[in-house]
Protein backbone atom coordinates (compact mmCIF):
# COMPACT_ATOMS: atom_id res chain seq x y z
CA UNK A 1 0.00 0.00 0.00
CA UNK A 2 2.72 2.34 0.84
CA UNK A 3 4.70 1.38 -2.19
CA UNK A 4 0.99 1.75 -4.20
CA UNK A 5 1.36 5.59 -2.76
CA UNK A 6 4.47 6.41 -3.36
CA UNK A 7 4.10 5.20 -6.71
CA UNK A 8 1.24 7.49 -7.33
CA UNK A 9 2.75 10.38 -5.68
CA UNK A 10 5.90 10.05 -8.31
CA UNK A 11 3.24 9.26 -11.28
CA UNK A 12 0.60 11.85 -11.07
CA UNK A 13 3.11 14.83 -11.97
CA UNK A 14 4.70 13.38 -14.51
CA UNK A 15 1.11 12.36 -15.98
CA UNK A 16 -0.38 15.92 -15.46
CA UNK A 17 2.56 17.40 -17.19
CA UNK A 18 2.65 15.13 -19.94
CA UNK A 19 -1.00 15.32 -21.01
CA UNK A 20 -1.29 18.96 -20.59
CA UNK A 21 -3.38 18.97 -17.73
CA UNK A 22 -1.23 21.05 -15.59
CA UNK A 23 -1.18 23.51 -18.40
CA UNK A 24 -4.57 23.51 -18.67
CA UNK A 25 -4.96 24.69 -14.68
CA UNK A 26 -2.69 26.58 -14.71
CA UNK A 27 -5.11 28.84 -16.51
CA UNK A 28 -7.04 29.20 -13.09
CA UNK A 29 -5.07 28.36 -10.53
CA UNK A 30 -1.48 29.34 -10.94
CA UNK A 31 -1.76 32.72 -9.79
CA UNK A 32 0.61 35.48 -9.74
CA UNK A 33 3.74 33.78 -7.40
CA UNK A 34 4.25 31.23 -4.99
CA UNK A 35 5.65 31.35 -1.63
CA UNK A 36 7.76 28.32 -1.14
CA UNK A 37 8.14 26.97 2.51
CA UNK A 38 10.92 25.00 3.86
CA UNK A 39 12.44 23.91 7.37
CA UNK A 40 16.17 22.15 7.39
CA UNK A 41 19.39 22.34 4.41
CA UNK A 42 21.33 19.47 4.99
CA UNK A 43 24.17 17.31 2.63
CA UNK A 44 21.69 14.60 2.25
CA UNK A 45 18.56 13.47 3.39
CA UNK A 46 18.87 9.87 3.25
CA UNK A 47 20.34 9.44 7.31
CA UNK A 48 17.61 11.51 8.34
CA UNK A 49 14.01 10.02 9.54
CA UNK A 50 12.31 13.39 9.39
CA UNK A 51 13.15 13.56 5.72
CA UNK A 52 9.83 15.52 5.74
CA UNK A 53 11.85 18.54 7.32
CA UNK A 54 14.95 18.35 5.07
CA UNK A 55 15.88 19.33 2.06
CA UNK A 56 19.34 19.07 0.03
CA UNK A 57 21.14 21.65 -0.59
CA UNK A 58 22.21 20.13 -3.87
CA UNK A 59 17.78 20.17 -4.40
CA UNK A 60 17.78 24.11 -3.26
CA UNK A 61 20.43 24.88 -5.52
CA UNK A 62 19.04 22.72 -8.69
CA UNK A 63 14.94 24.60 -7.69
CA UNK A 64 16.60 27.94 -7.89
CA UNK A 65 18.33 27.55 -10.84
CA UNK A 66 15.26 25.68 -12.45
CA UNK A 67 12.96 28.61 -11.48
CA UNK A 68 15.45 31.26 -12.60
CA UNK A 69 15.51 29.40 -16.07
CA UNK A 70 12.01 29.54 -16.27
CA UNK A 71 12.12 33.74 -16.21
CA UNK A 72 10.65 33.36 -12.12
CA UNK A 73 12.11 36.44 -10.08
CA UNK A 74 13.09 35.94 -6.61
CA UNK A 75 11.62 38.81 -4.21
CA UNK A 76 10.85 39.32 -0.19
CA UNK A 77 7.47 38.86 0.87
CA UNK A 78 7.32 42.46 0.65
CA UNK A 79 8.29 43.06 -2.30
CA UNK A 80 5.62 39.92 -2.96
CA UNK A 81 2.37 41.90 -1.38
CA UNK A 82 3.16 44.64 -3.99
CA UNK A 83 3.53 42.49 -6.75
CA UNK A 84 0.11 41.61 -5.45
CA UNK A 85 -0.91 45.04 -5.47
CA UNK A 86 0.58 45.99 -9.17
CA UNK A 87 0.66 42.76 -11.21
CA UNK A 88 3.24 42.98 -13.69
CA UNK A 89 2.61 39.72 -15.39
CA UNK A 90 6.38 38.71 -14.25
CA UNK A 91 6.06 35.17 -12.07
CA UNK A 92 7.90 35.49 -8.67
CA UNK A 93 8.60 33.18 -5.70
CA UNK A 94 9.43 34.07 -2.02
CA UNK A 95 11.61 31.54 -0.01
CA UNK A 96 10.74 30.91 3.75
CA UNK A 97 12.52 28.91 6.11
CA UNK A 98 10.42 27.87 9.21
CA UNK A 99 11.96 27.16 13.00
CA UNK A 100 15.06 28.25 13.10
CA UNK A 101 17.46 26.01 12.39
CA UNK A 102 21.58 27.21 12.27
CA UNK A 103 22.10 25.36 8.94
CA UNK A 104 19.09 28.41 7.41
CA UNK A 105 23.06 30.35 8.27
CA UNK A 106 25.47 27.82 7.33
CA UNK A 107 24.02 25.94 4.71
CA UNK A 108 20.85 27.89 2.83
CA UNK A 109 22.43 31.33 3.35
CA UNK A 110 25.29 30.27 0.94
CA UNK A 111 23.20 29.11 -1.49
CA UNK A 112 20.79 31.71 -1.64
CA UNK A 113 23.59 34.12 -1.96
CA UNK A 114 24.80 32.73 -5.15
CA UNK A 115 21.01 33.34 -6.45
CA UNK A 116 21.14 36.61 -4.83
CA UNK A 117 17.37 35.04 -3.69
CA UNK A 118 16.08 37.17 -0.67
CA UNK A 119 14.52 34.69 1.99
CA UNK A 120 12.43 34.82 5.40
CA UNK A 121 13.23 33.02 8.33
CA UNK A 122 10.53 32.49 11.14
CA UNK A 123 11.93 31.43 14.32
CA UNK A 124 10.61 30.03 17.18
CA UNK A 125 11.96 31.57 20.72
CA UNK A 126 11.98 28.50 22.28
CA UNK A 127 14.73 27.21 19.06
CA UNK A 128 17.21 29.81 20.52
CA UNK A 129 16.50 29.79 24.09
CA UNK A 130 16.67 25.76 24.12
CA UNK A 131 13.70 25.54 25.57
CA UNK A 132 11.16 24.26 22.90
CA UNK A 133 9.36 21.24 23.00
CA UNK A 134 10.72 19.59 19.92
CA UNK A 135 8.90 16.65 20.10
CA UNK A 136 9.61 15.92 16.34
CA UNK A 137 13.42 15.72 17.37
CA UNK A 138 12.42 13.32 19.89
CA UNK A 139 10.47 11.16 17.44
CA UNK A 140 13.29 11.25 14.68
CA UNK A 141 15.40 10.20 17.36
CA UNK A 142 13.12 7.79 18.59
CA UNK A 143 13.17 6.03 14.91
CA UNK A 144 16.45 6.37 14.05
CA UNK A 145 17.71 4.44 17.76
CA UNK A 146 15.36 1.26 17.68
CA UNK A 147 14.06 -0.97 14.86
CA UNK A 148 10.27 -0.54 15.87
CA UNK A 149 7.68 1.50 17.71
CA UNK A 150 4.48 0.04 18.96
CA UNK A 151 2.29 3.11 18.77
CA UNK A 152 -0.87 1.53 21.38
CA UNK A 153 -3.17 4.82 20.30
CA UNK A 154 -3.09 4.21 16.93
CA UNK A 155 -3.29 0.57 17.59
CA UNK A 156 0.33 0.04 15.65
CA UNK A 157 3.54 -1.35 15.52
CA UNK A 158 6.18 0.24 13.01
CA UNK A 159 8.78 -2.15 11.84
CA UNK A 160 11.31 -1.10 9.80
CA UNK A 161 15.32 -1.94 9.09
CA UNK A 162 16.43 0.85 6.59
CA UNK A 163 16.68 4.44 5.95
CA UNK A 164 13.55 4.50 3.84
CA UNK A 165 11.31 2.49 5.92
CA UNK A 166 12.38 4.88 8.77
CA UNK A 167 11.35 7.96 6.65
CA UNK A 168 7.87 6.22 6.19
CA UNK A 169 7.73 5.70 9.69
CA UNK A 170 8.15 9.53 10.71
CA UNK A 171 6.22 10.68 8.14
CA UNK A 172 3.47 8.67 8.88
CA UNK A 173 3.16 9.02 12.54
CA UNK A 174 3.92 12.76 12.16
CA UNK A 175 0.96 12.86 10.17
CA UNK A 176 -1.00 10.77 12.90
CA UNK A 177 -0.45 13.62 15.29
CA UNK A 178 -1.59 16.29 12.78
CA UNK A 179 -4.61 14.93 12.41
CA UNK A 180 -4.85 14.41 16.62
CA UNK A 181 -2.63 16.34 18.60
CA UNK A 182 -3.92 14.26 21.92
CA UNK A 183 -1.80 11.66 20.19
CA UNK A 184 1.44 13.87 21.19
CA UNK A 185 0.57 13.12 25.17
CA UNK A 186 1.80 9.19 24.17
CA UNK A 187 4.85 10.00 22.14
CA UNK A 188 6.44 12.22 24.72
CA UNK A 189 6.09 9.38 27.20
CA UNK A 190 7.94 6.84 24.59
CA UNK A 191 10.74 9.24 24.27
CA UNK A 192 11.11 9.95 27.82
CA UNK A 193 10.89 6.28 28.34
CA UNK A 194 13.71 5.76 25.70
CA UNK A 195 15.52 8.59 27.81
CA UNK A 196 16.41 10.65 24.51
CA UNK A 197 16.72 14.68 25.64
CA UNK A 198 15.12 16.85 23.04
CA UNK A 199 17.10 19.66 24.53
CA UNK A 200 20.35 18.44 23.26
CA UNK A 201 18.65 17.97 20.01
CA UNK A 202 17.65 21.08 19.85
CA UNK A 203 21.30 22.71 21.30
CA UNK A 204 22.78 20.61 18.21
CA UNK A 205 20.37 21.43 15.53
CA UNK A 206 19.44 25.56 16.03
CA UNK A 207 20.38 29.01 16.02
CA UNK A 208 22.14 30.38 18.63
CA UNK A 209 21.70 34.08 19.69
CA UNK A 210 25.01 34.80 17.73
CA UNK A 211 23.92 32.89 14.59
CA UNK A 212 20.31 34.74 14.58
CA UNK A 213 22.06 37.77 14.54
CA UNK A 214 24.27 37.25 11.90
CA UNK A 215 21.34 35.92 10.09
CA UNK A 216 19.68 38.83 10.53
CA UNK A 217 22.42 41.49 9.64
CA UNK A 218 22.35 39.96 6.22
CA UNK A 219 20.72 42.01 3.52
CA UNK A 220 19.27 38.84 1.43
CA UNK A 221 17.06 38.16 4.89
CA UNK A 222 14.31 38.66 6.95
CA UNK A 223 13.31 37.75 10.72
CA UNK A 224 9.69 37.13 11.35
CA UNK A 225 7.99 35.52 13.93
CA UNK A 226 6.95 32.08 14.88
CA UNK A 227 5.55 31.87 18.55
CA UNK A 228 7.24 31.24 21.65
CA UNK A 229 6.42 27.58 21.98
CA UNK A 230 5.33 26.30 18.68
CA UNK A 231 2.30 24.88 19.98
CA UNK A 232 -0.91 24.34 17.67
CA UNK A 233 -2.35 27.56 18.49
CA UNK A 234 -5.74 26.54 17.26
CA UNK A 235 -5.71 24.06 20.78
CA UNK A 236 -4.61 27.38 23.19
CA UNK A 237 -7.23 30.11 24.63
CA UNK A 238 -6.77 33.43 22.68
CA UNK A 239 -4.73 35.31 25.76
CA UNK A 240 -2.24 32.28 24.81
CA UNK A 241 -1.98 32.85 21.44
CA UNK A 242 -1.49 36.43 21.92
CA UNK A 243 1.26 35.51 24.26
CA UNK A 244 2.67 33.50 21.93
CA UNK A 245 2.99 35.87 18.75
CA UNK A 246 3.52 39.03 20.89
CA UNK A 247 6.11 38.03 23.12
CA UNK A 248 7.74 36.11 20.44
CA UNK A 249 7.82 39.43 18.31
CA UNK A 250 9.42 41.40 21.27
CA UNK A 251 12.08 38.47 21.92
CA UNK A 252 13.11 38.73 18.05
CA UNK A 253 13.23 42.41 18.11
CA UNK A 254 15.15 42.53 21.18
CA UNK A 255 18.17 39.66 19.62
CA UNK A 256 17.91 41.70 16.27
CA UNK A 257 17.59 45.39 16.94
CA UNK A 258 14.91 45.26 13.83
CA UNK A 259 11.15 45.39 13.25
CA UNK A 260 9.69 41.67 12.78
CA UNK A 261 6.76 42.37 10.33
CA UNK A 262 6.06 38.75 9.19
CA UNK A 263 4.42 36.12 11.00
CA UNK A 264 4.27 31.92 10.69
CA UNK A 265 1.86 30.22 12.62
CA UNK A 266 3.17 26.67 13.45
CA UNK A 267 1.84 23.62 11.41
CA UNK A 268 -0.17 25.63 9.42
CA UNK A 269 -2.92 23.83 8.40
CA UNK A 270 -6.63 23.91 9.08
CA UNK A 271 -6.31 22.27 12.53
CA UNK A 272 -3.72 24.35 13.43
CA UNK A 273 -4.97 28.08 12.71
CA UNK A 274 -8.08 29.77 11.77
CA UNK A 275 -9.80 32.95 11.41
CA UNK A 276 -8.96 33.56 14.99
CA UNK A 277 -5.37 33.37 14.60
CA UNK A 278 -5.29 35.48 11.74
CA UNK A 279 -7.42 38.15 13.78
CA UNK A 280 -4.91 38.12 16.54
CA UNK A 281 -1.60 38.06 14.55
CA UNK A 282 -3.28 41.56 13.00
CA UNK A 283 -3.51 42.79 16.07
CA UNK A 284 -0.80 41.66 17.23
CA UNK A 285 0.86 44.00 14.39
CA UNK A 286 2.35 41.86 11.81
CA UNK A 287 1.69 42.89 8.18
CA UNK A 288 1.22 39.17 7.03
CA UNK A 289 0.72 35.77 8.56
CA UNK A 290 1.70 32.61 6.18
CA UNK A 291 -0.18 29.15 6.35
CA UNK A 292 1.08 25.82 5.17
CA UNK A 293 -2.74 25.85 3.28
CA UNK A 294 -1.95 24.79 -0.64
CA UNK A 295 -1.91 27.70 -3.07
CA UNK A 296 -0.50 30.20 -5.27
CA UNK A 297 -0.76 34.05 -4.20
CA UNK A 298 -3.72 36.10 -6.35
CA UNK A 299 -4.20 39.38 -5.87
CA UNK A 300 -7.49 38.49 -3.94
CA UNK A 301 -4.84 37.67 -1.26
CA UNK A 302 -4.52 41.12 -0.34
CA UNK A 303 -7.96 40.89 1.90
CA UNK A 304 -6.44 37.84 3.33
CA UNK A 305 -2.57 38.74 4.11
CA UNK A 306 -2.62 36.59 6.90
CA UNK A 307 -3.62 33.50 5.46
CA UNK A 308 -1.12 33.47 2.84
CA UNK A 309 -0.81 30.14 1.36
CA UNK A 310 2.28 28.45 0.65
CA UNK A 311 3.99 25.54 -1.55
CA UNK A 312 6.43 23.18 0.11
CA UNK A 313 9.64 22.31 -1.38
CA UNK A 314 10.56 18.64 -1.19
CA UNK A 315 13.48 16.92 -1.08
CA UNK A 316 11.83 14.31 -3.88
CA UNK A 317 10.60 17.15 -5.93
CA UNK A 318 11.33 16.55 -9.83
CA UNK A 319 10.76 19.19 -13.04
CA UNK A 320 7.46 17.39 -13.24
CA UNK A 321 6.17 17.82 -9.44
CA UNK A 322 7.76 21.69 -9.31
CA UNK A 323 5.87 22.18 -12.98
CA UNK A 324 2.34 21.41 -11.34
CA UNK A 325 3.43 22.88 -8.06
CA UNK A 326 3.80 26.11 -9.73
CA UNK A 327 0.93 25.99 -12.08
CA UNK A 328 -1.25 25.36 -9.16
CA UNK A 329 -2.22 22.34 -9.36
CA UNK A 330 -2.09 20.59 -5.88
CA UNK A 331 -4.18 23.40 -5.36
CA UNK A 332 -6.55 22.26 -7.79
CA UNK A 333 -6.41 18.52 -5.74
CA UNK A 334 -6.69 19.70 -2.42
CA UNK A 335 -10.08 22.16 -2.92
CA UNK A 336 -11.51 19.30 -5.24
CA UNK A 337 -11.36 22.14 -8.22
CA UNK A 338 -12.81 24.83 -5.86
CA UNK A 339 -12.20 28.26 -5.49
CA UNK A 340 -8.36 28.64 -6.21
CA UNK A 341 -7.30 31.41 -3.76
CA UNK A 342 -6.76 29.47 -0.77
CA UNK A 343 -7.76 31.34 2.29
CA UNK A 344 -8.61 30.54 5.97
Amino acid sequence: MVRARSFIKSAFPVAARFTGLSRALALRYRGQGAIFALHSIVDDTGRYPDQTLRCPARKLAFVLRWLRRRGVEFVTLDAAIERLRSPSGRRFAVFTFDDGFADNLTRALPIMQQFAAPFTVFVTTGMVTRTIDAWWFGLAELIRSQTHIEFPCLSARFDYSDPQGKQRTFAAIEAAIHKDFSLLAQLRALISASRIECSALVDREALTPAQLQELARHPLVTIGAHTSTHRNLAEASAGSVHWEMDENRKFLQRSTGLPVEHFAYPFGHARACGEREAQIAKTVGFRTAVTTRHGMLFPQHLEHLYALPRVHLACDDTPASLDCKLNGVYRAVHSRFADPVARM
